[in-house]
């Protein structure tokens, strides 16, 4: 009965914040603390894998994904390559592609990405592609999802229902989160605010370096992407910090990483990926 009460708390709470879009060790699992605070969070790095779980499954049954094992392999090896130094809890991380010629990706807690078809015809090299799934992979890794969920639980129930929902008490998330709790709680992590997308913008620019690719490709896709798409940076304008603040910011973090002599910025392979891509339109 108490489950079955807290599972329609949980459900409630999602659904008014929708807006948009065996344990394992210490030293297996954790990594060095992430540069930025990402913020209050009610959940550990356990139940963010629980909870992107249930919403990548109940996304993947509503999203074309790309039936293509060629594609979807490059991605994973060029994601794994990134997220490799990525701080804090190690996640194992999934990269799925979606089938849509819409220029976007987004990342759910626990480490799973979904990057669309568009967002790799609209790289120029493999650098930009990296660029793209960095970001991404920063907001897993600052756990912006569950810090998202946590303040909107806050707002929305109360911290006697949060505690009673986080505290464990036998409660498991992945198993009670109904469909549409699925579909509300993905909407919700999938959603950041202007100062968490800065946060992923410089951390991805670390991630990239990291990789042995070049941070200044970020900075190259996202003027690109804001020329392409000034309507719809006009509509997420309350989320999205404007493209001219993002390069400046990543521009500023550029000086204080140590990029390689001859950074990793494009490869045969990415351009028969895209080739690959055009002729199965």
């Amino acid at each position: 009965m108490r489950a079955r009460s807290l599972s329609r708390w949980l459900l409630a709470a999602l659904l008014l914040t929708q807006t948009a879009c065996g344990s394992l060790s210490a030293d297996d699992r954790h990594r060095a603390a992430p540069r930025f605070n990402a913020g209050f969070n009610l959940f550990s790095p356990e139940q963010d894998v629980e909870l992107g779980k249930a919403s990548a499954e109940e996304l993947e049954r509503q999203t074309p994904v790309l039936e293509d094992e060629r594609t979807t392999a490059y991605v994973q090896r060029l994601g794994e390559r990134i997220a490799a130094a990525a701080p804090g809890y190690r996640f194992k991380y999934r990269f799925i592609v979606v089938d849509s010629p819409e220029v976007n990706a987004f990342a759910l807690p626990g480490g799973y990405v979904f990057v669309n078809k568009g967002a790799i015809d609209a790289s120029r090299s493999e650098g930009e592609l990296a660029s793209v799934l960095a970001h991404e992979i920063s907001h897993v890794a600052l756990r912006h999802g569950t810090t998202q969920a946590s303040k909107a639980y806050l707002v929305k129930t109360g911290l006697n229902v949060l505690e009673a929902v986080t505290g464990g008490r036998g409660f498991e998330f992945g198993r009670r989160i109904n469909e549409s709790a699925c579909a509300a709680a993905s909407a919700l992590f999938i959603r950041f605010n202007r100062a968490a997308e800065i946060q992923a913008d410089i951390e991805g620019a670390r991630l990239m370096t990291a990789a042995g690719y070049d941070p200044r490709d970020m900075a190259a896709f996202f003027e690109t992407l804001g020329e392409r798409t000034v309507e719809r940076t006009r509509e997420t304008s309350n989320d999205h910090p404007d493209t001219a603040t993002r390069v400046a910011a990543i521009n500023e973090t550029i000086p204080t990483l140590e990029i390689a002599p001859k950074p990793l910025r494009d490869t045969e392979e990415f351009h028969r990926i895209k080739s690959r891509l055009s002729r199965a339109r």
